[in-house]
C-alpha cells in the first residue's frame, strides 16, 4: 500500500534570508509523497531565479507567478485549485 500524497503550500514575499532553510526542511523530510506549491507573490521578480533553482530538486512542484502582489490568504486560495494530495 502506497502512502498518501501530502500537498505543501508555500507562500512567498520577500523573505529571502528564510527560504532556503525552509524549502531545505521540505526537502529533508523523511516522507518523500509529496507535492510542493508554490505561490511566487512578490511583484518584484529579483529573487525568483534563486527560488527557482532552489526547488528545482523538487519533482512534484507547482510554481505560481503572481502577476501582483494579493497577499497571504489569496495566494493560497490560488494554490488551492492544484492540490492533488
Amino acid at each position: 500500500m502506497s502512502k498518501p500524497l501530502i500537498s505543501i503550500i508555500l507562500t512567498y514575499y520577500k523573505k529571502k534570508k528564510y527560504i532556503k532553510k525552509t524549502i531545505g526542511s521540505i526537502i529533508g523530510q523523511s516522507y518523500k509523497n509529496f507535492q510542493l506549491i508554490f505561490v511566487y507573490d512578490d511583484i518584484d521578480k529579483k529573487d525568483l531565479n534563486y527560488i527557482q533553482k532552489i526547488i528545482k530538486k523538487i519533482k512534484n512542484k507547482k510554481v505560481i507567478i503572481n502577476k501582483k502582489n494579493l497577499g497571504v490568504a489569496m495566494s493560497r486560495n490560488i494554490a488551492s485549485k492544484y492540490i492533488k494530495g
